[in-house]
């Protein structure tokens, strides 16, 4: 095992919280390999922002509450001592791997691009669902700078309709070129 492996390893093993015990230590195992397979997949300067500490991350593994939920990204704090908590259904530890890889990576695209805690978002109702639109867009678009598109697209054509996922793409492509734009000014 590489230093670099062996450093994801200890990570997700300090990192991610079982909701309750584990059932099957097999189980565990399983899931703590798609962990690391996704740490592993991060450039190495995006890794490092997590081995380093500079992004303070909790995963939890919540059990599963009947509803269709996706995996969701919390943060709270100011944004120099900010804390994540991406909380995941056990449901979700059964999905394709990359139908998992996708949807966790968009979840650590929250954490590297710093999601503010929902009491800084807008305060209007419409404000507030422009704005979670919006970084939901930037947590894509994270995903495909990292060379991960393949990921998040398999994620988005398995959450969304088809028209949604169409406009999802544009969307990430303005985002995109935006900050092209941004880098040549």
């Amino acid at each position: 095992m590489s230093l670099q492996s062996e450093a994801v390893a200890n990570y997700v093993r300090d990192h991610v919280r079982p909701g309750r015990p584990a059932r099957d230590g097999k189980v565990a195992s399983g899931i703590a390999k798609r962990f690391e397979k996704a740490f592993s997949l991060l450039p190495e300067d995006v890794l490092g922002l997590f081995l380093s500490g500079s992004r303070n991350l909790t995963v939890v593994i919540v059990p599963d509450v009947g509803l269709p939920l996706g995996m969701s990204t919390k943060s709270q704090g100011p944004l120099d001592a900010r804390t994540y908590r991406i909380m995941i259904y056990e449901e979700q530890q059964e999905w394709p791997e990359d139908l998992f890889l996708g949807a966790f990576l968009r979840e650590l695209g929250h954490v590297v691009a710093q999601r503010p805690p929902e009491d800084e978002w807008p305060k209007s109702r419409g404000d507030r669902a422009r704005y979670k639109e919006r970084i939901e867009y930037i947590a894509d678009a994270m995903v495909w700078k990292w060379g991960l598109r393949h990921y998040s697209m398999r994620h988005l054509t398995a959450t969304y309709p088809q028209h949604w996922v169409e406009k999802i793409v544009v969307e990430i492509g303005k985002l995109l070129l935006e900050e092209k734009e941004q880098q040549y000014q």
